[in-house]
């Protein structure tokens, strides 16, 4: 079940999160795993145990802000994953498995537009939900581009998910 390039589970793909669910019984009844990528920001994940494949400072920033219980980053095998769920406890804070976040290059304001608009994969609706005008939209997004360095569409998706583009 594991990949055999770096160790980790394909937490991306339904199949492999089914399966999961199914190996690891009781302990899986909190689970919510990211399948497909960027599936959790449309999920309430309070109380929830969230998994996922991203390693991105800003995906994972935005996650442990919507509160889960815990967050597990990159997809360990699945003995860790047993382990790191059995460790869960019910903190104040969300327990976090993953690589160490930092500094952010986005504001709180540009992260929110940015995950809207990842959500949506549309100005207009993004606009409509900052209420905003769709230019000034055009304009603040262009300028979460310029702070991450990225130009295209697919480059600011591998930047929000994964981390800086190199």
């Amino acid at each position: 079940m594991e990949t055999a390039d770096r160790g980790r589970l394909r937490c991306d793909d339904p199949l492999i999160a089914d399966a999961l669910d199914r190996l690891l019984g009781p302990l899986a009844r909190d689970l919510i795993f990211d399948a497909p990528l960027g599936s959790l920001l449309r999920h309430g994940l309070v109380g929830r145990i969230a998994v996922t494949a991203a390693l991105g400072p800003l995906y994972l920033t935005d996650l442990l802000e919507a509160r889960p219980l815990g967050l597990i980053a990159g997809c360990p095998g699945v003995d860790r994953l047993a382990d790191l769920v059995r460790g869960l406890g019910d903190g104040p804070k969300p327990v976090y498995h993953g690589p160490p976040l930092g500094p952010l290059p986005l504001t709180r304001a540009e992260r929110r537009l940015l995950r809207v608009y990842v959500i949506s994969d549309s100005l207009e609706t993004t606009a409509r939900q900052l209420g905003i005008k769709k230019k000034t939209a055009a304009n603040r997004l262009s300028e979460v581009k310029e702070k991450l360095g990225v130009k295209t569409h697919g480059q600011l998706l591998r930047a929000y998910f994964e981390g800086p583009v190199g």
